[in-house]
């Protein structure tokens, strides 16, 4: 590491000036060392969020951008963000670098993934709402001396989607973290525009991993990603190793906490920033990241994100989910029960509004980090003809007869059609089974 890190002072100067092409619809201008980004001559910051869907909601919100990660649907997400006044900041997926087995070693299929790039780019460069491209999502970027295959057909892209298309960015987006790995991505390919930094829990660390990338190989432009509440790999675990989930509540708390004390103030050279997910998917559980619930209700994040974005403090939804008790136990109790049982769980509140919520019960199996594996599941199946009874806050459930991991999760719906969720993991073991 500190030979290889040696090396990289020796062959790169530190603070490398970047010339920027000022002539595009879309450019960055160095103004007296920091950097402001512009679009159509205004300047320009980003304040919106991830996702596919719910443009009109975003808009309404106060967002003015939208990071969109499926081709397949771009054409017509261009055209409903240009009606709305949105800008939309393309991801071009690759595959990642893996240092074992690396697709990039294969020069054929190099040429094969830039002329797929190449026509992409050709259908939507003069689309009005582009904003940029954003080339690959959390790409492992090796820290190397002197450039790899994988280095190699990186630069080869950059080049190519600024000669096609000069009106627009090239950017792409790394874990918050692994600053040594950024440093040597700013070595190694100094035509790349921008950076976007995904972070979660470790929010508060953006201002120290974006100034010591500044003091190495000097200032550069960036904006954050992606960014919101803790990850499944950044919260407790029950003793099987299964994500303990924050409830709604918990959630929207920390979301206001993280933009007001982190995401607001992330240095001069952030270009803006973009919550994490506007929208519905299922990454880890059904609610982990979602802003909206499964049948397009609104969370009450949504109402935050609006109140943030326009620097107001209106009347929130005010649900108040505190926790979820299965069997008289928190999630962090680890609880662990018999198949075939009839259970109770029991959700408690901190506000008076119970009786005007409506509840829903929902019973699947987990999948979520278990034992810090990622399995993602796209659409867990869930476990019909279990909830035996539902009234007010409370619920009795019967366990499944297949031993294993699972989670119960309870969606609350207020008078204004806000939706509140929480769920508990818990193990379902066989007495039998020692």
């Amino acid at each position: 590491f500190f030979t290889t890190f040696g090396l990289l002072f020796l062959f790169y100067p530190m603070g490398l000036a970047k010339n920027y092409n000022e002539t595009g619809s879309v450019h960055l201008k160095n103004e007296g060392g920091s950097f402001q980004l512009y679009r159509n001559g205004q300047p320009f910051y980003m304040k919106g969020a991830a996702g596919i869907s719910h443009l009109k909601d975003l808009a309404i919100a106060g967002g003015n951008t939208i990071r969109v990660y499926d081709t397949v649907h771009l054409e017509s997400v261009l055209d409903e963000a240009e009606k709305l006044g949105l800008a939309v900041i393309v991801d071009i997926p690759l595959p990642k670098y893996n240092e074992q087995f690396s697709s990039y070693t294969d020069q054929e299929r190099n040429e094969e993934r830039k002329d797929k790039v190449r026509h992409l780019v050709q259908k939507y460069r003069k689309h009005p709402a582009l904003l940029f491209w954003n080339l690959g999502n959390e790409l492992y970027y090796p820290l190397r001396v002197f450039p790899n295959d994988f280095i190699n057909a990186f630069n080869e892209l950059i080049d190519m989607i600024h000669a096609e298309d000069p009106d627009h960015l090239v950017g792409t987006a790394v874990l918050g973290r692994g600053r040594i790995s950024k440093l040597s991505m700013m070595l190694h390919s100094p035509k790349l525009d921008l950076v976007g930094y995904n972070i979660f829990g470790k929010i508060r660390e953006i201002r120290s991993s974006v100034f010591f990338n500044a003091v190495l190989s000097g200032s550069f432009p960036y904006y954050i990603s992606e960014w919101g509440i803790d990850g499944a790999w950044e919260t407790p675990t029950t003793k099987w190793g299964a994500s303990i989930e924050p409830t709604s509540t918990k959630k929207n708390e920390q979301l206001r906490d993280r933009y007001m004390n982190h995401v607001s103030n992330a240095g001069d050279n952030c270009l803006g920033s973009l919550v994490f997910y506007w929208g519905q998917k299922h990454e880890c559980t059904y609610t982990w990241f979602n802003m909206y619930a499964e049948e397009g209700k609104k969370t009450e994040m949504v109402a935050t994100m609006n109140d943030l974005w326009k620097g107001r403090n209106e009347k929130q939804p005010d649900i108040g989910l505190e926790y979820m008790l299965v069997d008289g136990l928190g999630a962090p109790g680890s609880i662990v029960l018999s198949p075939g049982s009839l259970i109770k769980a029991e959700l408690k509140l901190n506000n008076k509004h119970k009786d005007s919520l409506r509840v829903r019960w929902e019973l699947y199996p987990d999948h979520c980090n278990l034992n810090g594996i990622r399995k993602e599941i796209k659409e867990p199946k869930k476990i019909s003809k279990v909830i035996v009874s539902n009234k007010g806050l409370t619920a009795v459930f019967e366990t499944p007869k297949a031993e294993g991991p699972y989670r119960i999760y309870a969606y609350l719906e207020d008078q204004d059609g806000y939706v509140a969720s929480c769920n508990t993991p818990f193990y379902v073991l066989s007495v039998s089974d020692e």
